[in-house]
C-alpha cells in the first residue's frame, strides 16, 4: 500500500474527534435523563457554604421527611439572619443537644466546636482554626436545629445571638451527594481534552500532508540521455555512431 504522509494521523484524529462528540452528547443526555424523580436540581448562591459547594455549582434536593434531619446533613432552610427565600447551611446540633465554644481555648490541640461535651470533628471546614467567630454555648429546644455555614468567618449562623437555633419546619430540602453531577463534570471535560487532542492530531496531519506535497512539486524528474545512431546510406551499411572530435571508419 502506497504511504501518504500524515495518514496515521489523520485517522486518529478522526477517532478522537468522534470518539469526544460521544463522551460529550452521552454524559449530557445521562444528566438530563438520569436523576431520580425525588430529586430537584439547582444552583448554590455565595460563598458561605466554600469550600463544600462553591458559588454557581450544581446542587441535588430531596425532600426533608419528618424527624430525619441528622447532624452534618446539608440543607435549604428559610433562615430570619438571610435576604434570601432560603439559604443552605449544616445541621451542626438537633433538638437536645448542647452546642458551645469558646474561642480563648483550644480542645485536643486545636479550636473546636464542643457538643454534649465532646469536641465536635468537622472535616468539611476549610480552616480548623475558625469553627466560629464568636463565642456562644446553646441548648438546642426540640423541634430546633442549629444551623452553621461551612464558611465560618464569611457567614451568618444560629451561633449569633440574635440569630438561634431554627424551627425543623423551617427547613424546605436537604442537599444530597448525587454521583451523576461530579461523573458529568469529568465525563465532560474528559470530552473535551479527547476532541483537543483529535483536533492536534488533525493539525500536524494536514501540515505533514502539505509538506509532501509541496516537495512533490519542487522536484524534477531527471530526463534519461539517448545516443543518437548515424543513419544508414540508402541501399548501404549502418554507420557506427560519430565521436565529437573523431572519424568514422568507413569500410573500404
Amino acid at each position: 500500500m502506497e504511504h501518504r504522509p500524515g495518514r496515521r494521523r489523520g485517522i486518529a484524529a478522526i477517532v478522537l474527534l468522534v470518539l469526544g462528540a460521544v463522551i460529550l452528547g452521552g454524559v449530557t443526555v445521562a444528566k438530563a435523563v438520569d436523576p431520580p424523580a425525588r430529586y430537584s436540581e439547582g444552583r448554590q448562591a455565595g460563598w458561605t457554604m466554600t469550600p463544600t459547594y462553591t458559588n454557581g455549582e450544581s446542587i441535588y434536593l430531596e425532600p426533608v421527611a419528618k424527624g430525619k434531619l441528622r447532624r452534618g446533613d446539608v440543607v435549604l432552610a428559610s433562615v430570619p439572619w438571610s435576604l434570601q427565600k432560603t439559604q443552605m447551611n449544616r445541621v451542626v446540633a438537633v433538638g437536645g443537644d448542647r452546642i458551645r465554644y469558646k474561642p480563648s481555648s483550644k480542645v485536643a490541640g486545636q479550636y473546636r466546636l464542643v457538643l454534649n461535651g465532646a469536641p465536635l470533628d468537622e472535616p468539611y471546614l476549610e480552616d480548623w482554626k475558625h469553627p466560629s467567630g464568636v463565642a456562644f454555648d446553646v441548648t438546642v429546644p426540640k423541634g430546633y436545629v442549629f444551623l452553621m455555614a461551612d464558611n465560618r468567618m464569611n457567614s451568618d449562623g444560629s451561633q449569633y445571638p440574635n440569630n438561634g437555633p431554627v424551627p425543623v419546619g423551617k427547613v424546605t430540602a436537604k442537599v444530597v451527594s448525587y454521583p451523576m453531577a461530579k461523573l458529568a463534570v469529568w465525563g465532560q471535560l474528559a470530552g473535551v481534552l479527547v476532541m483537543l487532542i483529535g483536533a492536534a492530531l488533525a493539525a500536524v496531519a494536514r501540515r505533514a500532508r502539505g509538506r509532501a506535497r509541496a516537495a512533490a512539486a519542487t522536484a524534477a524528474p531527471a530526463a534519461p540521455a539517448v545516443a543518437a545512431a548515424v543513419p544508414a546510406p540508402s541501399g548501404g551499411e549502418a554507420q557506427a555512431p560519430v565521436a565529437p572530435g573523431g572519424r568514422a571508419d568507413v569500410s573500404s
